[in-house]
């Protein structure tokens, strides 16, 4: 698909740069970085729910007493 962006003219240059070092056309450059920013962006929102979610979780007052008995009951296997 083709679409018009305005691009400032720093950003043009350093990604005429990195066309020249990776032997890749702009086009596909400039998708390579979209799709990047993309998935980061989904990442970055992923693991923020995640350590929201976390954050309201409980613990168990004897989670760790019970992971000690789980691995000593793995040890004697």
């Amino acid at each position: 698909m083709r679409i018009t962006i305005n691009v400032p003219d720093e950003i043009i240059r350093q990604l005429r740069e990195h066309v020249i070092k990776e032997g890749k056309s702009l086009s596909s450059l400039i998708a390579e970085f979209i799709e990047r920013g993309i998935k980061e962006t989904k990442r970055r929102t992923a693991r923020d729910n995640i350590l929201r979610t976390a954050g309201r979780a409980r613990i168990d007052n004897n989670a760790l007493r019970m992971l000690d008995e789980m691995r000593s009951e793995d040890d004697r296997a």
